[in-house]
């Protein structure tokens, strides 16, 4: 009960209706076991007292408590389900909030396919844990009580032989659900190959392109392996059990048969000992049934209490790394200082004892080799991720002071790979700024040299891009983006490697687009092409979470240092060359 509590907790508006189901449920029971009763009545009158008025009354009385359980039963279902619905449509929507609410370092160390698969699969899979469990879970527990009492009735030998049946098959059902261990990696197994399953989807144009094989996807791979490997360690902890519970309720019709013969030598009278034969062999049906409905009980109460684990789990870790805003709405200046910030991703040390200030107005430039702590240093002045130490100012106070509304307004990110809606393109830009009259969306458009694009397609700025309507390329989309951010008028830019998916053609329009957008403002440029950032006000090698060095491109150059040894290899590779 305590996972029900606790599966009701997330849906209190509908917690009604699961006792309501709980109560039909339970009548539909009294009501399944009438007939049996009646069945019994109508063996014992057909072959021992041969009365046909009452074999008839005693048929027509199945029937009529048939037909009322199929009601009452349908009425415990139709009333778990609007439960189910209601707690499925709840979690997701809980889902959603708490995803709105995460930190970027939760998308940072959480693939999306394995989100997709905690929150959407998790929550549907509650909706068969209460809409049809909670009336399994009634009948499973009143059925076999009445089913024993009404086989005592009849003959208590053959009450006292299902009272041992039920307690042997207890035990097999108990050997068929497998140590909890098992069932705890199997569900891990499956929840990690969905996940890098909906990756290895999103990938497959890549395979497609570059003819890789399925082993190459790594994860994928093992993913599936462990899977199958857990599934068949499963499976085959499970067969003894499974094979004995199949024998025994396959011959339990006959194991009345040798007592009745007993019986038989003793004087029986013949009628009414096949009459309780026909009758235990129609029970043991319901009894198997009955059996079948307490294993499932078992299994999906395990799977809500891992459904549940995954899902909190899931929402304790968004909660992680939050950013507590301030209420300050206003930025009286745009200087960017970092003062000894301390910064990791879970054990994982990004930045230690960081300190540097970036002036008002001024172009910077961000380089050194992958994985230094560039796009970290990018990512924590935009106010992505709460630091772990130290502080970071803008216009002279702390970030942490800023209400989100005033982080958001005065500071444009162009990411690397950007990210356009499945919506037009005039209002994938408006959402900059939803207030923003035709002519300065426009005007945006233009500034960013997105007009050639919009001349390609008939319905020009009203064009839907995505799986309804057109597809662009790297260096189209980030133009978009930037026009975006034009529309924005943020007084801080941070452009992370955003022309490093344009071909040469779009390379120059984007640098076109770039100089528009950053004119006036506080940037921060992260470049691998490193021809692309002679020109700024200043350069910063960032190197193992520090500022190893710093100034122009001329001072940089005349310092034997990792800035120099970079541009050096930069102008190696532009100039290397296939030979014949």
């Amino acid at each position: 009960m305590g996972i029900y509590k606790k599966l009701f907790s997330y849906a209190p508006e509908r917690k009604g209706m699961a006792y309501v189901s709980i109560f039909f449920s339970l009548v539909s029971v009294v009501l399944l076991i009438m007939p049996f009763w009646y069945l019994w009545i109508f063996l014992r009158g057909l072959l021992v007292e041969q009365d046909t008025g009452g074999v008839m009354e005693s048929a027509v009385f199945m029937i009529l408590f048939m037909l009322a359980y199929g009601f009452t039963y349908f009425a415990a279902l139709w009333f778990s389900h609007i439960l189910a619905f209601r707690l499925e449509n709840n979690l997701r929507k809980l889902a959603v909030d708490h995803l709105l609410d995460a930190s970027f370092s939760y998308f940072d160390l959480h693939a999306s396919g394995r989100i997709r698969k905690v929150i959407d699969n998790n929550a549907s899979e509650t909706h068969t844990i209460v809409a049809h469990l909670i009336p399994d879970i009634s009948s499973a527990v009143l059925f076999p009580i009445l089913v024993i009492a009404v086989t005592f009735v009849v003959d208590y030998r053959l009450g006292i032989l299902l009272v041992v049946l039920m307690v042997i098959g207890m035990g097999m059902i108990s050997g068929m659900l497998g140590e909890s261990t098992f069932m705890e990696y199997y569900m891990q197994a499956l929840e990690r190959m969905n996940g890098e399953g909906v990756e290895y989807i999103r990938g497959i144009q890549v395979v497609k392109l570059f003819g890789t094989e399925v082993q190459n996807f790594k994860a994928f791979y093992a993913a599936i392996s462990d899977y199958a490997k857990n599934a068949l360690e499963y499976s085959m902890s499970s067969r003894i059990p499974y094979v004995l519970f199949q024998i025994l309720f396959n011959i339990i019709v006959i194991l009345p048969l040798p007592v009745c013969a007993y019986l038989l030598g003793r004087g029986g009278e013949p009628g009414l000992l096949l009459a309780k034969v026909i009758f235990f062999a129609c029970l043991s049906g319901a009894v198997f049934t009955c059996f079948l409905k307490i294993m499932y009980t078992g299994m999906y109460q395990f799977q809500a209490k891992t459904v549940l684990e995954r899902l909190e789990e899931a929402f304790e870790d968004m909660k992680k790394k939050r950013l507590v805003h301030g209420t300050a709405e206003r930025m009286e200046g745009h200087s960017i200082e970092f003062d000894r910030v301390h910064f990791s991703y879970d054990e994982e040390k990004i930045l230690e004892d960081l300190s540097f200030r970036l002036e008002e107005g001024k172009t910077y430039a961000l380089v050194g080799s992958s994985g230094g702590g560039k796009s970290t240093i990018a990512r924590l002045i935009s106010g992505f991720y709460p630091i772990d130490g130290g502080e970071i100012r803008i216009g002279g106070r702390n970030i942490s002071l800023y209400s989100e509304k005033a982080l958001t307004e005065n500071i444009a990110f162009v990411f690397q790979h950007s990210r356009l809606f499945k919506t037009s393109i005039y209002e994938n830009v408006r959402m900059a700024r939803p207030e923003a009259p035709h002519e300065e969306v426009m005007q945006a458009l233009l500034d960013a040299r997105c007009g050639e694009i919009l001349e390609r397609f008939p319905d020009k700025e009203n064009t839907i891009i995505g799986s309804k309507g057109v597809y662009l390329s790297g260096g189209e989309t980030q133009r978009i983006a930037i026009a975006r951010a034009i529309l924005k008028d943020a007084p801080i830019i941070i452009l992370d490697e955003a022309s490093a998916a344009a071909d040469p053609e779009n390379e120059y329009e984007l640098q076109r687009a770039f100089a528009r957008l950053i004119k006036g403002k506080t940037v921060i440029m992260i470049a691998h092409r490193l021809s692309s950032i002679k020109n700024v006000d200043e350069i910063l090698v960032v190197d193992g979470g520090k500022v190893v060095q710093r100034g122009n491109h001329g001072t940089l150059m005349k310092e034997e240092g990792q800035y120099k040894r970079l541009q050096e290899m930069f102008e190696r590779a532009c100039d290397w060359r296939i030979h014949d």
